[in-house]
């Protein structure tokens, strides 16, 4: 049987046909492009790279890579360390030339290494005050005033509120609490009991005590033990006793001649209310004699060598006079009393 080709032919020359015009065809412009449609530029001439230049020792030097981007030194000069901010960027720090000093300064002396940054002194010399005197070491930073001695006094006038032992605390007193003893035993005619005593009294203040006399009190003060307002302590009375004996034996010739003086004043003021009294002693007599006459007797002792005794006498001679001017005051104010 013999086959017809000729269809078969047909058919390959139209796919062939097909392919060629599908690959050649392209989109035909319009008019209004065709119009605008400009001749296309030129290609731009190839210019040939440089030649390859050997490779930079340091990939991290920007300066000799791009020379004109950054504004470099010369590597020639001669480096300086890294902590040399000055050195390295003098245009940014203001520095001074360091001064080679024969002895260098600790790390710490901020006053020596920059003088201009601080108001510095000169340390202060050894020997001197404290760091906690202020006022000395640094005179210029503080107005300070000498502390000026608190003055003494003879006599105290009470205010509302005190007793004897924040009289003896005060400065001006005693400055010790423990001593009010001493203010007792010198102003015994007018306190009766150490616990009670009133505004508007005047207190003496003894002075010129040896240690002992001190010692004495402040015992008596720490031993004290209880009281009750408005009577007076057999303790009180023990100390009293105790510290004329004291006083008179560990008496000078100066103190005896000082108690002597007082006893004077004391005997001008009992003569002037009209309290002066008569008294009992072994160095006079038997018999009861004026303390003006018992005071004479004590000066007599002293010019004869014997301060105990006079100081003794003379004691004895005060403490009645300060009674007899408190007992011509009460009186002077007494009133009849009618029951």
């Amino acid at each position: 049987m013999r086959m017809n080709a000729t269809p078969i032919r047909t058919l390959l020359a139209l796919v062939s046909i097909a392919a060629v015009a599908t690959g050649c065809v392209t989109a035909k412009p319009t008019e209004t492009e065709a119009g605008s449609a400009t001749a296309a530029a030129p290609a731009p001439a190839v210019s040939m790279a440089p030649a390859v230049v050997a490779a930079v020792a340091k990939p991290d030097d920007w300066c000799d890579r791009y020379p004109d981007s950054f504004e470099c030194e010369d590597a020639s000069a001669k480096a300086t360390t890294s902590d040399d901010w000055c050195a390295r960027y003098p245009d940014s720090f203001v520095c001074k030339d360091e001064e080679v000093a024969e002895k260098t300064t600790t790390s710490d002396d901020w006053c020596a290494r920059y003088p201009d940054s601080f108001v510095c002194q000169e340390e202060v010399a050894a020997g001197q005050t404290s760091t906690e005197d202020w006022c000395s070491r640094y005179p210029d930073s503080f107005v300070c005033k000498a502390e000026a001695p608190v003055p003494a006094i003879s006599a105290y006038v009470v205010q509302a509120g005190d007793h004897l032992w924040g009289i003896s605390s005060q400065p001006k007193v005693y400055s010790d609490p423990y001593q009010w003893p001493l203010l007792f035993k010198r102003n015994r005619a007018e306190i009766t009991d150490a616990d009670l005593i009133y505004p508007g009294q005047m207190i003496q203040i003894e002075r010129d005590m040896s240690d002992a006399q001190i010692q004495e009190a402040i015992d008596h003060a720490r031993s004290r033990g209880a009281w009750v307002l408005g009577v007076v302590e057999g303790s009180d009375l023990r100390y009293l006793q105790a510290a004329g004996s004291t006083d008179a034996t560990n008496a000078t010739a100066e103190q005896a001649a000082a108690m002597i003086a007082q006893a004077g004043a004391d005997l001008k003021s009992a003569k002037a209310a009209k309290g002066e009294w008569r008294i009992l002693d072994s160095a006079i007599g038997g018999s009861a004699v004026p303390i003006s006459k018992a005071l004479k007797v004590a000066q007599k002792l002293l010019d004869e060598g014997d301060p105990a005794e006079a100081y003794r006498l003379a004691q004895r001679v005060s403490e009645s006079a300060q009674l007899g001017v408190a007992q011509s005051a009460e009186q002077a104010s007494a009133a009849p009393s009618y029951n």
